[in-house]
């Protein structure tokens, strides 16, 4: 049996990631691969890697288990470990049943900030209401969506609130029919960067 639970180990500050595999060696190369190239999605891992270098971090094997018990026993071992605290691990997150990171608040805006700044060099943005004219300054999407859901002024899914956001700010295509349009407004809101 190859399935189980792995850990890795930064042996300077003792954080750990703890992670699941149907294939653990596999897993293994894949990780330390992505960590030697810069390019693990989990940038806290890769930071820690970075500033300590590969020789501090260990690869061990915590448990084998059954392919359907990995979302079970991996989200026991994360919590064992409390390794979704930043200060004394690298998961972001749990997992859910669908292999995807549960996110708390804190890490949302982290990652939100995170990514406002890679991807667009968004340091902040306003909301303001084409009703009213009062003016609302965001330094994430998490605050804009929760603003906006928590209002009454979108009722949906807050990622897709978030997504919708992030694609006004950035003045991107919005496939709404025919040939799409980019959105100025939305949410009764209209949307400016300030950097």
């Amino acid at each position: 049996m190859n399935s189980g639970i792995y850990k890795i180990t930064n042996t300077t500050n003792n954080k750990v990631y703890i992670g699941s595999s149907v294939n653990i060696s596999s897993r293994e190369y894949k990780h330390f691969w992505m960590l030697n190239k810069g390019i693990h999605d989990n940038e806290y891992l890769q930071k820690s890697y970075k500033k300590y270098g590969k020789d501090i971090f260990i690869f061990e094997i915590v448990e084998y288990c059954e392919p359907n018990k990995l979302i079970e026993k991996e989200n026991m071992f994360i919590s064992l470990h409390e390794s979704n605290n930043l200060d004394k691990g690298y998961n972001l997150a749990l997992v859910n049943d669908f292999r995807r990171n549960t996110y708390n608040d804190e890490v949302k805006v982290k990652l939100s900030k995170y990514n406002l700044n890679k991807n667009g060099n968004i340091n902040k943005y306003s909301l303001s209401n084409i009703e009213t004219k009062e003016i609302l300054t965001f330094d994430n999407l998490v605050d804009g969506a929760n603003y906006l859901i928590e209002n009454g002024f979108a009722n949906g899914n807050p990622r897709n609130v978030r997504m919708k956001i992030s694609n006004s700010l950035r003045g991107k295509l919005v496939n709404n029919g025919y040939k799409g349009s980019i959105r100025k407004t939305c949410y009764k809101h209209e949307f400016k960067i300030i950097n």
